[in-house]
């Protein structure tokens, strides 16, 4: 099965809440990506959490681009996330080799957010600074702070020694504008209360299911569900548009050198090699 993000509201309207499962694009991601056990966790934990928000405050062909830089040996962590369930990402440093997610992101730094919406010529940043460096708080205290949501998003990766990905989801739930002080009371009592998203994940109980040990099934009306994967790799062709928007000089400079060009994917790891000759047709069509 794929990977699937869940949305919901509770029948008593006081909150709206998302789910996710990406335990497959984790996986994959974890391949090309070279990184140790706890890059993994911070690129999956990045991953998950973009995916969430995007969800929460974006939509159509709607998406966001994420930077979280803090002072830790991780280095810059980026993603970018549509509303259709898209996302890619990287670490700087993916062979950080820390045991604590603090420490390995860094407590002092900043979340910042561009968000490009349908209707707006130009793109909307918000920025926050970090408050824990575990991601998904940071990611918490930007929707209370940037968006004024009061929300609250939790992920969480179970990855391996060996560098496996055996379980890798999350949520944000959104308080509604007249949700009542009781119903948030309970809501944080619950999700103290609640088996860890992996332990509901590796058991089979399914993203919705990662709702249900918050709400209940009853109290839950299930609006969609949705596929979410890694963005496509790009064509050679795309590789080479990127190419043509060098200024003429350093194409030039390109050609004279006569070793060609490599492209490496940050996103990926691929590596796109150009010929003199192809540098030389991309320079005729500018």
């Amino acid at each position: 099965m794929a990977d699937t993000i869940v949305r919901a509201i509770t029948k008593d309207n006081n909150f709206r809440a998302i789910a996710i499962d990406g335990t497959k694009m984790l996986q994959k991601a974890a391949v090309f990506h070279q990184a140790t056990p706890m890059g993994i966790n911070l690129l999956g934990r990045a991953l998950l959490s973009s995916l969430l928000v995007s969800n929460a405050v974006l939509k159509g062909e709607e998406r966001l681009a994420v930077t979280i830089e803090g002072n830790g040996p991780a280095g810059k962590i980026v993603t970018e996330a549509s509303a259709t369930g898209l996302v890619r990402g990287y670490v700087t440093n993916p062979q950080v080799n820390v045991t604590d997610i603090s420490t390995a992101v860094g407590t002092e730094g900043f979340l910042r957010v561009t968000k490009e919406m349908d209707g707006e010529a130009q793109p909307f940043t918000g920025s926050v600074a970090l408050v824990s460096g575990r991601i998904d708080d940071d990611f918490t205290y930007y929707m209370l702070t940037s968006e004024q949501i009061p929300s609250l998003v939790m992920v969480e990766v179970n990855v391996d020694e060996h560098k496996q990905v055996h379980a890798a989801g999350g949520f944000i739930v959104s308080a509604l504008p007249d949700a009542k002080q009781e119903a948030l009371d309970h809501f944080y009592q619950a999700v103290e209360k609640m088996p860890t998203i992996s332990q509901t994940l590796k058991k089979g109980q399914g993203t919705f299911g990662i709702l249900e040990h918050i709400f209940g099934n009853d109290n839950l009306k299930q609006l969609s569900t949705e596929e979410v994967a890694l963005y496509p790799d790009l064509t050679k062709r795309e590789y080479a548009a990127m190419l043509a928007t060098l200024h003429s000089d350093q194409l030039q400079e390109m050609i004279d050198d006569k070793q060609g060009a490599e492209i490496v994917d940050r996103f990926t790891g691929n590596k796109i090699k150009f010929s003199t000759e192809e540098l030389q047709s991309i320079l005729a069509q500018k």
